[in-house]
């Protein structure tokens, strides 16, 4: 899977959640085991295209939230993932009006 972001980014994103080697993989593991998830699930419009090609343009804020929130789980973190999560849920149903 090709990740959005460049391995300064993500070595930093792991070091501010204090995650280990392993854990960094683990994480990118299960981002890739949820997108795949998705993709088989995905609507009967969108059967034509390849897992590559739908997320060829996942945008770096999506991927870090998805980090963030496998990443907090990874590293014990469980509360603070599934408040995260929460939160990411309700501000996609609910967005607020831009500044």
């Amino acid at each position: 899977m090709k990740i959005p972001v460049d391995d300064d980014t993500l070595s930093a994103w792991s070091t501010l959640l204090g995650l280990t080697p392993e854990q960094t993989t683990a994480t990118l593991a299960d981002i890739e085991t949820t997108l795949r998830t998705g993709y088989t699930h995905r609507p009967p419009a969108l059967r034509h295209l390849s897992f590559e090609a739908l997320i060829s343009d996942i945008d770096i804020d999506e991927f870090a939230l998805m980090f963030l929130i496998s990443g907090l789980r990874e590293s014990g973190h469980h509360d603070a993932a599934r408040s995260v999560e929460l939160r990411a849920i309700v501000n996609a149903l609910h967005p607020h009006p831009e500044s």
